[in-house]
């Protein structure tokens, strides 16, 4: 709302928290718009403020609102008014809300510094949201501040001391300064200025005083001074109340840097120093910061909230001192005087006095005295005096030892700063100890022999220093107590229980050592000690108090205790009598427990009278009381159940004893009737008797159940004692009997007859339950059984019978195992020919393949050599009984035929191959096995394997060297060539053949793979080629121009080469070439003449231009090989550069001594020796001892 208020000026806006609750709002001068920007963030500030901690003093509140008109808009005027009024005038109250000007600048400067070390805007949003108020709400913020702060203090006086430094110096040293204002020296409108100083001097021909000064609580005063001279700077402040704080901010002359430290309050008197030492020298500048902590902080107005009823916010006045000291303090040892304080003639006691001087206006010296003996300390005592202005200062303290010797005393003093000033020492003088005191007590001066006594020692040993004559800084309890209680004995416990034996009057004395090894004085107790107490017997039986009578059994063995008596003796120094009455006494010193039993009693009881008496040495005392014993019946000695089974006899056994005499009857009665008989007993026997007299008779029953039997018996003295018995007599269980199988094969039949009985039943009545190990269900009402088993493995078969009452028998089971029958391996071969034509490769189509079989005479195969051939074991078979029949390779397939693995082992030191069909061939000509192996799936794979002969052929040989029988032919004749040849598997006898289709059954005996369509081993194939080097048929191949060579001849003389080739029945062959000489019909030919050689002669045909050629090129190459010198070579020729010697070489190889001697050696320098390439080597030393 903006409406007039108090025209321009005064009060340009306000919010009124009564009327929040109903609507938020803010007023606003009219006059005052200009300043509208300020106004609207102070008084938002209020707002946002009042919604969240309503009960927030307004010295926080209104510096926050100053903040945030800052954060806004920046320095206006009014903000400088504002922090500028409190700034000139620091002594008033920053935490104290008065509706000054200056309230609002302290709470403003306050607020910036909270919020630039403690966080910034998040810090100044929690300090608002906390419901604590005033300086707590500050605390927990320093407590707990945002992440990255500076540590300013946790409490509002370390606070407020890092706040009066930053506010007075600005520095950029952490938290004495801002970063989020810049203030200046001066205090302009429209900046914001430093606190000004309250005082400060620069010179020090005299000692410096301020005026005497008001300030207001939790306002703040600042000095301060410089120019020293390196001498100590002594300050002092000198209030009119308690409460007044400060703190010391010097700066060090190296590194510029500030360091703050306390002012030193003296709580006697609230006056404040302080001592900064080197000033001038290592230190420079120092401010002096004083605040008075009044009792009364955070208030508003003079309102009830910060507890002032009446008056008005605590105000105090101050003057601060400041001066150099010229000189240190001085301390002396002024005299030492010697006492004997325990007054036993020993001096053990000295009072020191000693001076102080200080030459500052006001100081408070450190006081620290300390006792030695031997060099070591073993007392110290602190003190503090206050002195100043030269003045001499006397003081007095005391000191006992706590031990005898030779005593020095020491004395040093301090500054308030803890640095050492002065130091004495005072001569040796000689101390007695002093003896200490001793302090006890008795529980009672009365008492009763044998009656646990009380004693209760204590004492002190008092020594040390004293500021007080008779005060001491140690107070130590003793090491050693001496009690003589009297009677001849000694104790050195420090709380003793005695016990006195006799009666009589005791005297107790105390003595107590201290640590130095002196007594006290006797301390001393009169104790009177009597007998008057007489026994009180008290009998018991398992700590039962017996009254007046007990009532037990013969031989019972009772223990009676009299442990419970009551008397001041002890129970075990008591004597005991016990009468029994039965004519036995037993007595004895500590016999207060016993052992007894009667013999005699009856069924009424027999009554003894039992006394006890004790006797304490001084008193009798008796207790009788009557002991009635009666007779003891017969006892059951006998707890277990009874069984047995029908038709067996049962002996009964012993069921009672009579402990104080005999069983002289037994009567038994068995319900339903029984047989009594030792043996024997079976369906026919007799089983109606009743009763019988035995004491251990031999019963058995017919039927099975449960059955009742009752004894009674009677002992010596008549008493009697019965029981019931209920025996279980169980049905007996058949029995299950057949024959054991054998192990067999799965075509074994086998047959089980039961042969079973029940011993107390019908046995035909049997019912009769076959179980089997490979049977989901069992076979009843059956006596035999037969069956055969189809799958090995291990088998079992149990036979239970139950009997006409339902009663099972145990399982009758055997085990046997049926033989698993080995797999059927079976081995088939094909070759694969197109057109007639055995194929020389592994054809990838089968489709037009026609399958041939090489057989061999007795079974085998007759082959080539690096012929394929495919070997098939598909039709191999398990042979147990459910694979009969079945083909398939696939053990998912009802049809599988139950082979798991083919192995085939083609016995030429190939690997083994697996597979149900494989393809392979053979390199080299011979006789080779395979071994075929199939596996079946029981249990790991059981194994069969069948052989098979290979027979590959060998190569015939071709043995002619001539064929045509002379060395010549002549143009035109006629011959016939001549070829003779050998075959190793004709002449070995080998019979083989070709099945041309195995698939088809030439011969018509059923077997489609022995067909001989086709005979191998008949007779060799003999072809000839006329000239090797003419392509007759023009197929690229000048070796196969086949023809028939008989009655041939030659038309062309010269040398003519032809070719021989012999090929067995599988196609294996061999050649051989021959060079023919043809002449003509005019030639000469005897051998020719050098005369008759022509130039053509000399001249190589082609034939033989080859050879030449590569003779030619060998010699040439030789020739390079030998001119390349070896590694011996080499070496001499480096040896002949290195060494610089001339050689003469013969054939290009330095000859041995044709060289001319190197030079003689020099000395070398030692840098020639370290340089590696001078060649130098070290010779080498030993350290072997000669």
């Amino acid at each position: 709302m903006i409406y007039e208020i108090d025209g321009v000026g005064g009060t340009g806006g306000y919010f009124q928290p009564g009327i929040s609750s109903i609507r938020e709002s803010l007023y606003f001068d009219i006059d005052d718009m200009n300043s509208r920007n300020t106004i609207l963030a102070h008084e938002f500030e209020h707002l946002l403020h009042n919604s969240r901690d309503p009960f927030e003093y307004l010295w926080i509140d209104e510096g926050a609102a100053d903040m945030a008109a800052y954060l806004c808009f920046g320095t206006t005027d009014t903000l400088s008014y504002h922090a500028n009024e409190w700034a000139q005038n620091s002594s008033l109250s920053v935490r104290w809300w008065n509706d000054r000007i200056a309230d609002y600048g302290a709470g403003f400067l306050f607020l910036m510094y909270i919020s630039d070390k403690l966080g910034g805007g998040e810090a100044i949003q929690r300090l608002v949201a906390d419901t604590a108020v005033g300086g707590s709400s500050i605390e927990n913020l320093a407590i707990n501040p945002e992440p990255g702060s500076t540590a300013i203090g946790t409490t509002m006086n370390d606070i407020f001391a890092n706040f009066s430094a930053a506010v007075s110096l600005d520095s950029p040293q952490g938290v004495f300064g801002f970063s989020n204002l810049d203030l200046t020296s001066e205090c302009n409108t429209g900046t914001i200025c430093k606190a000004q100083l309250s005082g400060e001097n620069n010179q020090w021909l005299n000692g410096w005083q301020s005026e005497s000064e008001s300030i207001e609580g939790w306002g703040m005063k600042s000095y301060k001074f410089s120019q020293g001279d390196g001498k100590p700077l002594n300050l002092m402040v000198l209030p009119t109340q308690f409460g007044f704080v400060g703190t010391i901010l010097v700066k060090e002359a190296a590194t510029g840097t500030w360091a703050m430290s306390k002012l030193r309050i003296d709580p006697a008197t609230g006056i404040g120093t302080g001592l900064v030492h080197s000033f001038g020298n290592s230190t420079s500048d120092v401010y002096l910061f004083v605040w008075y902590n009044s009792l009364t902080d955070d208030c508003d107005y003079n309102f009830v909230n910060c507890g002032i009823m009446s008056g008005s916010y605590p105000t105090a006045s101050l003057t601060v001192y400041a001066d150099l000291i010229s000189e240190p303090a001085e301390v002396t040892i002024d005299s030492i005087d010697i006492f004997d304080r325990d007054e036993d003639g020993f001096e053990d006691s000295v009072e020191l006095s000693f001076e102080v001087i200080s030459y500052a206006f006001f100081e408070i010296i450190q006081v620290e005295f300390a006792a030695y003996i031997n060099n070591t300390i073993k007392d110290t005592i602190e003190l503090e005096v206050i002195a100043g202005n030269g003045e001499t200062e006397v003081e007095i303290i005391w000191f006992t030892p706590p031990t005898t010797g030779e005593w020095t005393f020491g004395v040093e003093i301090y500054d308030i700063t803890g640095e050492s000033q002065d130091s004495a020492f005072s001569l040796p003088v000689y101390l007695e100890n002093m003896k200490p005191e001793a302090s006890g007590s008795i529980a009672t001066n009365l008492t009763q022999t044998w009656t646990p006594l009380n004693i209760y020692g204590g004492g002190y040993d008092l020594w040390g220093f004293g500021d007080i004559n008779g005060s001491f800084t140690n107070n130590e309890t003793p090491i050693g107590y001496i009690w003589d209680l009297g009677n001849g004995e000694f104790s050195g416990l420090k709380n003793p229980i005695h016990i006195y034996e006799e009666e009589g009057e005791y005297q107790i004395t105390l003595i107590i050592q201290d640590q130095g090894g002196y007594y006290s004085g006797i301390q001393i107790w009169d104790v009177i000690v009597n007998d008057s107490s007489t026994p009180i017997p008290i009998i018991t039986v398992a700590g039962v108090d017996i009254e007046d009578e007990i009532t037990i059994l013969t031989f019972q063995n009772i223990r009676f205790s009299a442990i419970n008596s009551l008397d001041n003796v002890p129970l075990q120094r008591l004597n005991y009598t016990w009468n029994w009455g039965d004519g036995i006494i037993e007595s004895g010193e500590g016999f207060f427990e016993a052992y007894h039993s009667w013999v005699d009693g009856d069924s009424d009881g027999t009554s003894y009278q039992l006394s006890l008496t004790i006797f304490d040495g001084k008193h009798y005392a008796e207790r009788t009381i009557q002991v009635n014993i009666l007779n003891r019946v017969p006892r059951q000695i006998f707890e277990d159940s009874l069984q047995t089974d029908t038709l067996t006899p049962l002996e009964m056994p012993e069921i009672f004893t009579d402990d104080d005499g005999i069983i002289v009857e037994y009567e038994w009665f068995f319900e339903g009737g029984v047989n009594i008989s030792n043996s024997g007993v079976d369906l026919t026997s007799d089983f109606s008797e009743t009763k019988s007299i035995q004491s251990n008779p031999k019963i058995s029953w017919l039927e099975p159940g449960l059955k009742n039997v009752t004894l009674q018996v009677t002992d010596d003295d008549g008493n009697y004692t019965s029981i019931d018995l209920i025996i279980e007599v169980n049905n007996q269980r058949p029995v299950a009997i057949f024959n054991r199988p054998d192990d067999g094969m799965t075509s074994t039949a086998y047959v089980f007859q039961s042969s079973s009985f029940d011993a107390d039943g019908d046995s035909s009545a049997l019912v009769h339950v076959w179980n089997i190990s490979d049977m989901d269900e069992s076979i009843y009402d059956v006596n035999s059984i037969s069956r055969t088993f189809a799958i090995p493995g291990l088998y079992f078969v149990s036979l239970t019978v139950i009997d006409d009452k339902g009663l099972s028998s145990a399982s009758k089971t055997y085990y046997f195992k049926i033989e698993n029958p080995l797999p059927i391996p079976i081995l088939e071969f094909r070759q694969p020919s197109l057109n007639g034509s055995i194929l020389e490769y592994v054809p990838e189509n089968t489709g037009n393949i026609t399958w041939q079989v090489p057989n061999l005479e007795g079974g085998g195969i007759f082959i080539a050599p690096n012929m394929p051939i495919i070997f098939d074991g598909t039709k191999s078979y398990d042979s147990d009984a459910k694979f009969i029949g079945k083909d398939s390779l696939d053990l998912n397939d009802p049809d599988w035929s139950g082979i798991t693995k083919w192995i085939w082992d083609f016995g030429d030191s190939s690997p083994e191959i697996l597979g149900p069909m494989v393809w392979h061939s053979y390199e080299l000509p011979g006789i080779y096995t395979i071994k075929f192996t199939v596996l079946d799936n029981f249990e790991g794979g059981e194994s069969n394997s069948t052989y098979l002969t290979v027979h590959v052929s060998s190569s015939p040989d071709i043995l002619t060297l001539n064929p045509i029988g002379n060395e010549y032919v002549t143009v035109g004749d006629v011959i016939n060539l001549n070829v003779e040849v050998s075959d190793y598997d004709l002449s070995s006898g080998v019979i083989a053949w070709m099945d041309n289709d195995a698939y088809e059954d030439s011969d018509g005996d059923g077997n489609m793979t022995n067909d001989k369509d086709v005979d191998l081993t008949d007779q060799l194939k003999i072809k000839w080629d006329f000239n090797v080097f003419e392509d007759s048929n023009f197929d690229g191949n000048y070796r196969n121009d086949w023809i028939n060579f008989e009655n041939r001849n030659w038309d062309t003389p010269g040398d003519s080469r032809i070719s021989v080739e012999v090929c067995d029945g599988v196609g294996v062959c061999s050649s051989k070439d021959f060079v023919i000489t043809v002449l003509s019909t005019t030639e000469d030919n005897s051998p020719k003449t050098l005369s008759d050689l022509t130039l053509d002669d000399f001249i190589p045909d082609k034939e033989s231009f080859g050879i030449l050629s590569l003779v030619a090129i060998v010699l040439i190459l030789g020739w390079f090989v030998m001119r390349q010198k070896n590694e011996d070579e080499i070496d001499a020729i480096d040896m002949m550069e290195t060494y610089g010697v001339e050689v003469k070489l013969e054939g290009g190889l330095p000859g041995m001594d044709q060289h001319n001697p190197p030079p003689q050696p020099k000395y070398l320098t030692l840098e020639e020796r370290k340089n590696k390439e001078s060649g130098y080597v070290r010779p080498i030393r030993t350290r072997r001892e000669r």
